[in-house]
């Protein structure tokens, strides 16, 4: 019997080892200079509310994208990121700062759980921030902190609140001697 032939050959939507090596290596990039990780499960996320939540993360300067548990993985420990393995299970999904932008690990955690509200399906597996592994109770406290320049700026205040005071408490003779002078000058 002759072989039927059933139509062309078909390609994988993967595009084959080739295609996943790319993929490991710019996710591998990524994670690199990524000062934290989010991971999320989705399941139960519509597609609509997908691009609802992607677009309100990327106007705070936040990328969020669905990977694959295994080329993730394998991104995540040639990136030197191995810490975050366990965390990996089900459907996955991580936010990560946007390539360029200036983001630090509490704007990462407080964007990803302000959406938690909206999106009642999004569910926080845990974080990697630095090489610590951190669970879904531990990135809501990150997400309650101030960020970087609120504290920077806490610091500031912190130093020159006595600055100010010695300063003012060393001019305030000076001062009082010119209100004498002045006072003086007007009655003569």
């Amino acid at each position: 019997m002759a072989k039927v032939k059933t139509g062309p050959k078909v390609k994988r939507k993967g595009g084959g080892v080739a295609a996943k090596a790319k993929k490991v290596d710019a996710l591998a990039e990524h994670l690199t200079g990524a000062p934290a990780i989010v991971v999320t499960e989705y399941r139960g996320l519509k597609v609509q509310e997908l691009q609802d939540l992607r677009r309100k993360l990327r106007a705070k300067g936040v990328e969020y994208h669905i990977v694959k548990n295994t080329l993730f993985s394998r991104a995540a420990t040639e990136a030197g990121r191995g810490a975050i393995k366990p965390l990996l299970t089900g459907p996955t999904a991580i936010a990560i700062p946007a390539k360029g932008q200036k983001v630090d690990e509490v704007e990462v955690a407080r964007s990803v759980v302000d959406e938690l509200r909206a999106f009642r399906a999004l569910k926080v597996m845990g974080a990697l921030v630095g090489e610590r592994a951190f669970g879904p109770d531990e990135v809501t406290a990150l997400s309650r902190l101030p960020s970087r320049q609120q504290l920077q700026a806490m610091f500031v205040g912190t130093l020159q609140a006595p600055l100010g005071s010695l300063t003012g408490t060393l001019s305030a003779p000076f001062s009082q001697l010119i209100h004498v002078l002045t006072a003086r000058g007007a009655a003569a």
